[in-house]
């Protein structure tokens, strides 16, 4: 109640809470003051579109809007509200960012009217971030938040790994920019939050952007910010590298940032300077840059979608994450941690893991890598009896399965038998197959629509319009995606 008495003036209460996805589709709503909503009943407004709801919004001036994108609450006094068929009125506004599984899926938005006899102390405008909340109050929350990792949260016991984590205190000790190589899901934002934290930088802001979650239109604003007249409605906002200042700033798949936007991008890393969307003034900040890439970073320049001088400047520190493939023996380590992380989810007591299920889980290739690894683990604690206490494979067995992988030790005389000539299939291109198969299942399934079949799958767009390059998936007018 502190924290609200001082954001919202003095108040104490709100008047309505408004929450969103990230297609600003409105998820829940209640007004409960009838001014903020143009209908009767907050609940016809489920599965309406925020925008169309309040029309003189958009992506750049919604506060709940550029919290998604931000990935830091935001607060916004005497902000204008329009909507059709009612009187225009200002309010009070603090959007919250939803993150599930480590990554921004919606926004909760808390707000109150301000009344027109009501005086508002403004604050001097020195001491706001792009949302008008305190730059040290957003500082912390960033860094509390995102960079809760270290290195004793980064499982090696396989010496390719040791060698990558023990490598972190050396970039860590200096403010050259650091690229990370790996997989999607082997972890590069935790080497990154352990970079920041194992730094002199840690007591500063660690904030986090995926380049594939934006529009290209967007991604701009969002790292350099705005100045005021820059396009319509445009207001003085600042980006992600003003709110990173003296701290650090990581970029996840940099890959998927347009080639123009990269080459801005080389101005910083070489001084630090750089200039808003439609400023004149050169702004410096002191911001450590870790970029992080889900391919072979020559592979990506080849394919023109890394530049060759950034490639160069970002790689004169780099860390490659081996794929969990490359590393098996990490795997016994990541499942007791996740067995004793989701005991609590699931408000069980499981203390043992069986050795068949290890050896099971070994003889996989992972090519979702640790993320897919603790999906079967949390399936498996689902299924262990509330009475019991050991992990077995008959927990796993319909999650493996379905990746295509038996549990149960491997047949020899099965192996024999088979006919001369006709050798098992190796277990990559069967997992291959199988990826492209889901693939084309979720095109199928969205009508080939791409965010909403990345959305389906869990990957991010790019990732998404990556593979069915890789698997040259085209659509067949009379079968569909094939």
């Amino acid at each position: 109640m502190d924290i609200l008495q001082q954001l919202f003036n003095g108040k104490g209460y709100i008047d309505g809470i408004t929450i969103i996805n990230l297609e600003g589709e409105i998820l829940f709503t209640a007004k409960l003051n009838g001014k903020l909503s143009n209908q009767e009943d907050s609940q016809q407004l489920v599965g309406q579109k925020f925008f169309d709801i309040y029309e003189n919004l958009d992506p750049l001036s919604s506060s709940t809007y550029r919290a998604m994108e931000l990935g830091v609450p935001l607060y916004v006094e005497n902000q204008l509200l329009r909507t059709r068929g009612q009187e225009n009125i200002h309010i009070d506004s603090l959007s919250i960012p939803i993150k599930s599984g480590g990554r921004v899926v919606g926004a909760i938005d808390l707000s109150t009217q301000v009344s027109s006899d009501e005086p508002v102390e403004r604050k001097e405008p020195d001491s706001l971030d792009s949302g008008g909340l305190p730059v040290n109050w957003t500082q912390k929350l960033a860094s509390r938040d995102l960079a809760s990792g270290g290195m004793d949260d980064i499982i090696a016991v396989d010496e390719g790994m040791r060698q990558a984590k023990d490598y972190i205190p050396v970039v860590a000790s200096c403010d050259l920019p650091v690229m990370i190589y790996g997989e999607t899901g082997t972890g590069k934002e935790l080497f990154a939050q352990a970079i920041h934290n194992a730094s002199a930088r840690r007591g500063g802001p660690f904030i986090t952007q995926n380049c594939a979650a934006l529009p290209d239109t967007l991604l701009e604003s969002i790292l350099f910010g705005t100045a005021k007249g820059a396009f319509t409605g445009a207001v003085d906002s600042k980006g992600l590298f003003e709110l990173a200042d003296g701290g650090t700033l990581f970029l996840d798949e940099i890959n998927s940032m347009p080639l123009h936007l990269q080459s801005k991008l080389l101005r910083v890393l070489q001084d630090g300077s750089f200039r808003s969307l439609g400023a004149r003034q050169v702004k410096t900040v002191d911001v450590k840059i870790i970029a992080a890439i889900n391919v072979e970073p020559l592979q990506a320049i080849r394919d023109r979608q890394l530049r060759q001088d950034i490639y160069y400047r970002l790689s004169m520190m780099s860390i490659r994450i081996p794929p969990l493939r490359e590393r098996k023996k990490d795997i016994a380590s990541f499942v007791s941690r996740y067995v004793s992380k989701h005991n609590a989810t699931f408000h069980k007591q499981v203390n043992r893991i069986s050795e068949e299920v290890i050896q099971c889980l070994e003889r996989y290739d992972w090519p979702g890598n640790v993320r897919q690894l603790e999906q079967v683990v949390v399936y498996g604690m689902s299924c262990v009896e509330p009475n019991q206490h050991s992990l077995e494979p008959r927990h796993i067995r319909d999650k493996l399965q379905e990746m295509g992988q038996a549990p149960g030790p491997p047949d020899p005389a099965r192996n024999a038998a088979a006919p001369a000539g006709h050798p098992p299939r190796p277990l990559r291109d069967s997992v291959r197959d199988y990826e492209r198969e889901l693939i084309c299942q979720a095109l199928n399934a969205s009508g080939g629509k791409l965010v909403q079949a990345a959305k389906l799958l869990d990957i991010p767009r790019q990732t998404l319009q990556r593979k069915i390059q890789q698997y040259e998936i085209t659509l067949n007018p009379a079968l569909g995606w094939r």
